[in-house]
């Protein structure tokens, strides 16, 4: 199946992210995705699978979760 991943600006956060998707039965796993060729720097991103995006946006909405959507280049 295919994964996705969201990103966060801290681990931190992604710490939290997980932990509240976990509460939901949604297995994620906390990576760090290098943007050094990019001004960003790096960031951190929970992983998990594509059927569960919509559910995940929602978990963190409810959160105050802050993310993004990694698309790699």
């Amino acid at each position: 199946m295919k994964k996705i991943i969201v990103t966060v600006n801290t681990v931190t956060i992604g710490m939290k992210a997980k932990k509240a998707l976990s509460k939901q039965k949604i297995k994620s796993n906390l990576v760090k995705i290098d943007f050094s060729n990019r001004e960003v720097g790096c960031q951190y991103g929970l992983e998990f699978n594509e059927r569960d995006f919509y559910d995940v946006i929602s978990i963190l909405r409810q959160n105050d979760i802050t993310y993004g959507v990694y698309e790699p280049k």
